[in-house]
């Protein structure tokens, strides 16, 4: 549960590769949400880091998905840009953001990296440097008292996915579609 001044933000990204800095985020949403509702939502395309690789396991995955592709390549711009508008959006939220994603140790590691690579700090830390994330898979387990290999997008109960967006590797249909299992993992009893 969030404290008053706090506001779950739903993360999805898109990489070329599997770690940030040698490799790039390609695309970034989040959508802010109550337990409630959803708030507000940010989705930006960035170009390559100067000097990152492509992973070729990654590329050959991407060539499986060229509609997915063609959208996430298509008006990309620079990373310090794209992060200086983040953080311009999760300030105009007006509450401390906490950081929710499935799964949090891939998307986080991007967004954080390029945080500090960009703007030098990361609204997902506490003063003491301590991260405010969620992962939802382990989540949904904790909370639905499932193994781990139930709680994930292919396998979690269906009725978790009621109103989820199809997973288009859209970063903010997806991250829209994470949102909407948040919201109703938050209403299970």
């Amino acid at each position: 549960m969030l404290d008053d001044n706090e506001i779950y933000v739903v993360v999805d990204i898109e990489t070329d590769g599997p770690v940030p800095g040698l490799y790039s985020m390609l695309s970034m949403a989040a959508v802010a949400t109550t337990p409630d509702k959803e708030v507000g939502t940010f989705y930006r395309k960035l170009t390559p880091l100067e000097g990152a690789k492509q992973d070729p396991r990654v590329m050959e995955w991407w060539k499986t998905q060229p509609e997915a592709w063609q959208e996430v390549t298509k008006e990309a711009q620079d990373p310090e840009l794209v992060i200086s508008d983040f953080c311009n959006w999760l300030s105009s939220l007006k509450a401390t953001p906490v950081f929710v994603a499935h799964p949090v140790g891939f998307d986080y590691a991007f967004v954080s990296w390029y945080l500090r690579k960009f703007a030098d700090k990361d609204p997902f830390t506490t003063h003491t440097g301590a991260s405010k994330t969620l992962d939802l898979s382990s989540y949904i387990s904790g909370k639905l008292n499932l193994p781990l290999s139930k709680s994930k997008r292919k396998t979690m109960p269906e009725s978790l996915k009621l109103g989820m967006l199809e997973h288009s590797h859209n970063a903010l249909e997806d991250a829209q579609g994470y949102a909407v299992v948040l919201r109703n993992v938050l209403r299970q009893n």
